[in-house]
């Protein structure tokens, strides 16, 4: 019982102080806006893929769970020769960006998509043409490098590199939405803290448990009497 009269009380503390907390949602709301549209820097992604496969796989007619395993293997061995310094200096030099490998190797992404021997190529970057350029070296270089160095490799260009047409972060919406969360939970435990640590002495309960004593009476408030009868009477 003394929970649920704990819950009741809380949720009208919150209830009384409802104008508070939603001036502090709003308030984090906007902060969070102005920082996503103002301070945060747009990323632009843009991505492309790639089919790998065996020769063996290429050239029979009938393909078996051996031969996918294989070339979703060859697909791993493909990413890491793709992200080797050798292969990203190639990638450097061909796009003609002013970026550094460090730079570079930050920005691009390659992973097998759902564990297939498709190979996803993405990259991220401040600039939404540079990460299409930087994409279309990966997906050219690509082709030539992996057939260069294993021989048993095929490779095939699914998607080609797009242009970004909207930033990929930040996302304003959802930051708008993190901040009026934030902001109305920390309102919340402000007012239940001010309220907890509050020794004033408010109604005839709280005398009770300081003095742990029978109350007698209460003097009332004439004026707030008087109101309140006036009230009565108009009506």
């Amino acid at each position: 019982m003394s929970e649920r009269i704990n819950i009741v009380e809380i949720s009208k503390l919150f209830l009384f102080h409802w104008w508070r907390i939603a001036l502090a949602a709003v308030a984090g709301a906007v902060v969070a806006y102005g920082i996503s549209a103002y301070y945060i820097i747009p990323t632009y992604s843009s991505r492309g893929s790639l089919y790998v496969t065996n020769n063996a796989m290429q050239r029979s007619q009938n393909v078996n769970l051996t031969d996918i395993a294989t070339s979703q293997q060859l697909a791993l061995t493909c990413i890491e020769l793709l992200t080797s310094d050798t292969f990203l200096t190639s990638v450097q030099e061909t796009s003609k960006l002013p970026y550094t490998l460090n730079q570079i190797k930050s920005m691009i992404t390659l992973k097998p998509m759902n564990e297939t021997e498709i190979i996803e190529v993405r990259v991220q970057s401040h600039d939404a043409e540079h990460s299409q350029i930087l994409v279309g070296a990966v997906l050219e270089g690509a082709q030539e490098e992996i057939t260069r160095i294993i021989q048993a490799g095929n490779v095939k260009v699914i998607d080609e590199a797009k242009l970004p047409t909207a930033p990929s972060s930040p996302n304003v919406v959802q930051n708008v939405a993190i901040g009026f969360l934030l902001g109305a939970i920390i309102s919340m435990g402000l007012v239940f803290m001010i309220d907890v640590f509050d020794s004033r002495i408010k109604i005839e309960g709280d005398l009770m448990e300081v003095r742990e004593l029978p109350l007698l009476g209460v003097i009332p408030d004439i004026d707030y009497a008087r109101l309140e009868e006036n009230k009565h009477v108009k009506k």
